[in-house]
C-alpha cells in the first residue's frame, strides 16, 4: 500500500504537470456500467482526458506510467449532507469549533478518507463564503464544499440539543421567513435547508406557512430547498410546497404510493442518512466498528478511550429514545430499498461532523447500511458518486473522459464486499496525489 501511495507521490513530483496513466486495474466508473477490467486511465491538467481498455488507449510521450494491476479504481465519494466546525475532537460539541483552522483539517480528513465533495446542510457562519473564494482559488486543500449557508429551524426547535446555540435563521412568521431567505440569498449559497421535525413530539415542529414562505422564497432566488423530515405526513406537505430534496430518511412508517409518485414526478432527491440513525442508538452495546483499524484511524486515543468507557456506553443507553432510534434505522432501511425499486432519486449523506458522527469514516459506513439495507454494491456506489454528486456539480461523481481525476485506488473489490472501500492505497483529487488515511 505505502509503495503505491509514494510512487504517486514521485510521479507528480517527476512530470510537475499532472500528466498521468494509470495502468491495469478494474475500474467502477459509478455510472452502473459493469467494470473495466485491466483499463488505463489517462489524467491531464486535473481531468480525465481518456479511459478504456489498456491495448486501446494510447499513452503519449511524456506521461508517467503507474502500474495499479489487481486493484479497482472508483470515484472519491460524494456526500450530499455533513456539517462543518460543530465539534474539535469529532465527538464534544464546541462552539468555539467553528474557525477555519478545524475546518480545513476536516475537509482534509475528509478527502484522505476518500470523500471528495460534501454539502454543508445549513450549520455554516459567514466564515464559509471566505472560505468558499479560497477554494474557488484553489487555496484550500481537501473535500471540495458546497453550502446551504444558514439553515432555517423553530424557535424553542429543531436544530436543537447540542446545536442549540447554533447560527441558523428562525423566523416566526411567513414575511420574516422571506425576508431571512432574501438575506441568506445574498450570499449565493448552493441551497437553503429547513428543519421540519418535533424530535418525537417533544419541540415544536415549523409550521406549514413558513416552510412553504421559505421554498417558494428560495425558488424565487433559483435556490433549491432541502429539508430535514422524520414523518411521511411532513414529507407529503413538504413536496406539495415543492420542496428539492428530503435530506433524511422517512422513519415512522412505511412510504406508500403517493409520496413515491410525488417524489418521482418532481425528481426530488432522497437522501437516506442511514448512519446518522445508527449513530443515535448504537453507542449504547459499543458498535463493532470500534475495533476497526480503518475507523480508528481517525480519531484521536482519548475520544477513542471514551467511547469504550462503561460510563460513555451507559450515558447512552440512558437515552429514553434509544429503542424508538433502533426502529427509526429499521424503517429507513425498509423504505429506502422500496423507494430506490421504485425508481426514486436516491443519493447520498451521513450527517456527519455532528457529535459522534465522524467525518471521513461514516461515509464508508453508510454504504455498508445502503448494502445492509438490500442494495447490491454498484447500486450503492452509484447512489454515492454519480447520483450524489448530480445534485451538486457536473463535473465530478464518475470516471469519464471530461471529469474531475476524483480517484480512489482500492486493494480490493467493493463489487465483492462493499467494505473493501475501506481499504485505499491512493487517492487523486483533482489529478494531483493525496495521502490517503493509514491504518497501523
Amino acid at each position: 500500500m505505502l509503495a503505491l501511495v509514494m510512487l504517486a507521490f514521485t510521479a507528480n513530483a517527476q512530470t510537475g504537470s499532472g500528466r498521468v496513466a494509470l495502468v491495469g486495474g478494474r475500474v467502477i466508473d459509478g455510472t452502473g456500467n459493469a467494470p473495466m477490467e485491466d483499463a488505463t486511465v489517462l489524467i491531464s491538467g486535473g481531468t480525465i482526458q481518456a479511459i478504456g481498455a489498456k491495448n486501446a488507449i494510447r499513452i503519449p510521450a511524456g506521461v508517467h506510467k503507474i502500474d495499479v494491476t489487481d486493484r479497482t479504481l472508483m470515484p472519491l465519494l460524494v456526500d450530499d449532507h455533513a456539517h462543518l466546525g460543530q465539534t474539535i475532537n469529532g465527538l464534544d460539541p464546541s462552539p468555539d469549533a467553528y474557525t477555519e483552522e478545524n475546518i480545513r483539517a476536516q475537509l482534509e480528513h475528509l478527502l484522505a478518507y476518500g470523500v471528495g465533495t460534501i454539502a454543508v446542510m445549513g450549520t455554516d457562519r459567514d466564515l464559509i463564503y471566505e472560505l468558499r473564494s479560497e477554494q474557488e482559488a484553489g487555496k484550500l486543500p481537501g473535500a471540495h464544499f458546497y453550502t446551504a449557508g444558514r439553515g432555517f429551524g423553530v424557535k424553542g426547535g429543531a436544530p436543537g440539543g447540542a446545536g442549540a446555540a447554533w447560527d441558523v435563521n428562525r423566523p416566526d412568521t411567513a414575511e420574516e421567513a422571506r425576508a431571512e431567505v432574501r438575506e441568506v440569498a445574498a450570499h449565493h449559497p448552493s441551497f437553503v435547508k429547513i428543519w421540519v421535525d418535533d424530535s418525537y413530539g417533544r419541540a415544536p415542529k415549523m409550521k406549514p406557512e413558513i416552510y412553504r414562505a421559505i421554498v417558494d422564497e428560495a425558488h424565487r432566488h433559483q435556490l433549491r430547498a432541502l429539508a430535514h423530515v422524520y414523518y411521511l405526513d411532513d414529507a407529503k406537505s413538504l413536496l406539495a410546497a415543492g420542496i428539492d430534496g428530503l435530506m433524511h430518511s422517512i422513519r415512522d412508517q412505511p412510504v406508500d404510493p403517493e409520496v413515491i409518485a410525488a417524489l418521482k414526478a418532481h425528481n426530488v432527491l432522497y437522501v437516506p442518512t442511514l448512519v446518522r440513525d445508527e449513530s443515535t442508538f448504537i453507542y449504547a452495546d459499543g458498535p463493532p466498528w470500534l475495533d476497526d483499524p480503518f475507523f480508528r484511524a481517525g480519531v484521536l486515543p482519548a475520544v477513542l478511550d471514551k467511547l469504550q468507557s462503561a460510563a460513555f456506553r451507559q450515558h447512552a443507553a440512558s437515552d429514553p429514545d434509544v429503542g424508538k432510534n433502533s426502529d427509526s434505522l429499521r424503517m429507513a432501511e425498509v423504505n429506502l430499498k422500496t423507494l430506490f425499486d421504485a425508481g426514486v432519486r436516491v443519493g447520498f449523506g451521513t450527517d456527519a461532523g455532528m457529535p459522534g458522527r465522524f467525518l471521513g469514516y461514516f461515509e464508508h459506513r453508510e454504504l455498508q447500511l445502503m448494502v445492509q439495507s438490500g442494495l447490491t454494491p454498484m447500486q450503492a456506489i452509484v447512489c454515492a458518486t454519480r447520483t450524489a454528486a448530480g445534485f451538486l456539480a457536473r463535473d465530478i461523481g464518475t470516471l469519464q473522459p471530461g471529469q474531475r481525476a476524483n480517484i480512489m485506488v482500492l486493494d480490493a473489490n467493493p463489487l465483492d464486499d462493499i467494505r473493501n472501500t475501506e481499504k485505499i492505497s491512493a487517492i487523486w483529487r483533482g489529478g494531483n496525489p493525496v495521502k490517503p488515511i493509514s491504518p497501523e
